[in-house]
């Protein structure tokens, strides 16, 4: 899927960065949007043990929300496209991430494999987005950091 095949999805489903995706709200209880739906009560990835994960029709493999013990929305991965401020972040290049989005608060590397994937923190804006190769492949959002 991509934006130029789903715009209307894509569009519907923005992030704002801190905020939210689309009209869902980073702490809204996930009874409140219907159209969630559960993908994995208890999923074993690293990181997210105590969250469920749920998704969107249409958008299973793009756009996962994780969900916390109290039943709110507590962040989101984007897969496949990721709109901010009418920017696809999903396959953008990092020379266009720092101009959009400004210097990061930190970037680390983590090696995946073979492969080195470069994470760039922006703790302000609640992101943290891994690049493979120079490219943005995900992106994961929650609520800001304090500080």
């Amino acid at each position: 899927m991509s934006t130029e095949t789903h715009p209307s999805l894509a569009e519907r489903y923005a992030l704002t960065p801190g905020v939210g995706v689309g009209r869902i709200c980073f702490g809204d209880r996930v009874t409140e949007h219907h159209d969630l739906i559960l993908r994995d009560p208890e999923p074993e990835h690293a990181g997210v043990e105590d969250y469920a994960e749920y998704g969107v029709a249409e958008l299973e493999e793009t756009l996962i929300l994780y969900v916390d013990a109290e039943g709110r929305v507590d962040s989101a991965s984007f897969y496949e496209f990721c709109l901010v401020e009418g920017h696809d972040l999903i396959g953008m290049g990092v020379g266009e991430l720092l101009v959009v989005l400004g210097v990061p608060s930190a970037i680390e590397a983590e090696e995946i494999g073979r492969e080195v994937e470069l994470l760039y923190a922006y703790d302000a804006l609640g992101l943290t987005i891994w690049t493979v190769e120079g490219e943005v492949c995900v992106v994961q959002a929650g609520r800001p950091s304090a500080g």
